[in-house]
């Protein structure tokens, strides 16, 4: 799946193009100067024409912050203002401007021939062409904060560089914690405000950076230098104070609150925003992946416990779409565990709930997909790891498919298509336990067995028949699967 990239190479090298370009008409002005002209012909009649085009110069920079600035602040968040105004161009760019009025008005202030005079023409005739090389570079950035493809990617930066400062143990770490939080917070309301503005891309990009912060975290955790995390932690309202007592204890409370904050996002999503929830699931199982690989079990905990919230309230909203796209997420998550077994099978019991939960809501497809997905779960495992894969057949997806199977069961075709398709594909793939341990349990019986088989084989399409997030069926079998169950069938 594609990914919205936090950097942004080809903005940077605009504006270093950009940069370079007015670098070059300055140093050719300087170069008609030397030619041409004199530093004493300057003092005499530049002064007074350079003193007026930096107050023009002041006056139009100052109203496109005066007017960008609030501008974007209003449309996302008032805390947008303080990136602004310790950007490091607008910043340079103001200096160098108070710095020329400065030199400007202390040579007005000396007698007429005075020794300090030609220094300071000088210097004034250098921030005038520095003014002059930087209006367009201090414009086009100022520019830059009206798009959400700029700030967002600099607010994530900025919370990377604060994550990197407080694990080397920086100074200020009080300080520099506080800065963080708001930043996360302020990613948050941006997707907040995307949500309430239908604007998906907004809501992606900030989905983005709070993934990408998420990332920090967990690595973070994970290196031993995270002294600062036991030192005033930060909650989102509403947490419980036996609560905030566990994430404090296991030092996995930044995790925690980036996590709140997502599904903050989540529960703005309606039903035409499917696409939303299947980034953040996306990338809830790469955090995840990255947390065991880390050996953080709690911060894998949270986030099965974050799939699980998702997965209530797709059920509550009654929400098949949304159910089935999660219910795939999961199934990778629970994959991602398999260096875990325990972990493992907490989250395939978890599935398993809320599978049945859908049945009892009277939603028969929310359980069809779960009972598919476990197929396709072991399947995968098996192809990493077969012990894992029949570990999990014996004590989740087998008792799953047997209540599938039985007689009046709303699901007993779904039931009978997964065995069948996961027997043939694991022959196919050469996964003799994993079929050995199907075929004992299900498929003994060689006319039934054979039943099921044509079936498959009599509508053996791999697209599904309409046009979903998934696009390919099920019950369906690969070409070499196919090699094998056909013989199968002409047997008498």
């Amino acid at each position: 799946m594609s990914r919205l990239q936090i950097e942004d190479p080809q903005n940077d090298h605009r504006s270093t193009a950009l940069v370079l370009l007015c670098g070059l008409a300055a140093l050719a002005i300087v170069g008609f100067v030397l030619v041409f002209g004199s530093l004493h012909e300057w003092r005499l009649a530049g002064l007074n024409p350079a003193s007026s085009t930096l107050n023009q110069f002041t006056a139009i920079l100052l109203t496109c912050i005066a007017l960008i600035v609030p501008l974007t602040s209003n449309l996302y968040s008032p805390r947008l203002v303080k990136l602004y105004v310790t950007h490091p161009m607008i910043v340079a760019g103001l200096a160098i401007l108070v710095l020329s009025h400065l030199l400007t008005l202390a040579v007005n202030a000396l007698p007429k021939g005075h020794a300090i005079e030609k220094p300071l023409a000088a210097a004034i005739s250098v921030c005038f062409l520095i003014v002059m090389a930087g209006t367009l570079p201090f414009l086009y950035t100022v520019s830059q904060f009206l798009r959400p493809a700029y700030f967002v990617p600099e607010l994530a930066r900025k919370g990377v560089r604060d994550i990197h400062a407080l694990g080397q143990g920086a100074s200020g770490s009080y300080r520099r914690t506080k800065g963080l939080f708001e930043t996360i917070d302020v990613v948050a309301n941006i997707a907040l405000t995307g949500m309430h503005r239908g604007d998906r891309q907004l809501v992606l990009r900030a989905l983005g950076a709070l993934h990408q912060l998420l990332a920090e975290f967990v690595v973070d955790g994970a290196t031993g230098n995270s002294a600062w995390r036991s030192k005033r932690p930060c909650f989102v309202p509403g947490i419980a104070r036996e609560g905030q007592e566990y994430l404090v204890r296991n030092q996995v409370w930044p995790e925690a609150y980036v996590l709140a904050q997502m599904l903050r996002v989540m529960e703005m999503t309606t039903s035409g925003q499917h696409e939303m929830l299947a980034e953040l699931a996306s990338q809830l199982v790469e955090t995840a992946q990255l947390a065991c690989l880390c050996g953080r079990k709690k911060v894998t905990e949270l986030h099965v416990m974050t799939f699980n919230s998702l997965m209530r309230e797709a059920l509550e909203d009654k929400d098949l779409r949304q159910f089935q796209n999660l219910s795939y997420h999961y199934r990778l998550l629970i994959e991602a565990l398999h260096e875990n077994p325990e972990q493992m099978h907490d989250a395939a019991q978890h599935l398993l709930h809320y599978g049945n939960l859908s049945a009892q809501q009277n939603l028969h497809f929310g359980l069809e997909t779960v009972i598919y997905d476990m197929g396709e779960m072991v399947l995968s495992l098996g192809s990493h790891h077969e012990e894992r894969a029949v570990e999990l057949l014996q004590t989740w997806a087998g008792p799953l498919w047997q209540d599938a199977i039985a007689p009046n069961s709303a699901t007993q075709k779904a039931g009978w298509r997964v065995i069948v398709k996961v027997y043939w594909e694991a022959k196919a793939r050469r996964m003799e336990r994993l079929a050995e341990s199907l075929f004992w349990r299900f498929l003994s019986d060689e006319t039934i067995h054979r039943e099921h088989v044509e079936l498959i084989l009599d509508e053996n399409r791999e697209l599904h028949y309409e046009f979903n997030d998934r696009l390919m069926r099920f019950a369906h079998l690969s070409p070499e699967a196919e090699a094998l169950a056909r013989p199968f069938t002409e047997e008498y």
